[in-house]
């Protein structure tokens, strides 16, 4: 899967949470139907915090399968 962009980041910990969108992704599955091209997605991630309290962000995008 590309993604783009191709890294997502907690602005706040400097966190890279890709693996996390990436997983979040491959958690909802394919798309039914079929569309060439990149198609836009909206995920929620928690960034651990660092050692500050996790929080919840929201990463979007577009993905190509």
């Amino acid at each position: 899967m590309i993604l783009n962009p191709e890294r997502y980041e907690c602005p706040e910990h400097h966190t890279d949470l890709t693996s996390l969108v990436e997983e979040a992704l491959e958690f909802q599955g394919r798309p039914v139907a079929y569309r060439p091209g990149p198609r836009p997605f909206q995920v929620i991630v928690t960034c651990e915090g660092g050692g500050t309290g996790a929080h919840s962000l929201t990463c979007t995008g577009t993905r190509n399968p």
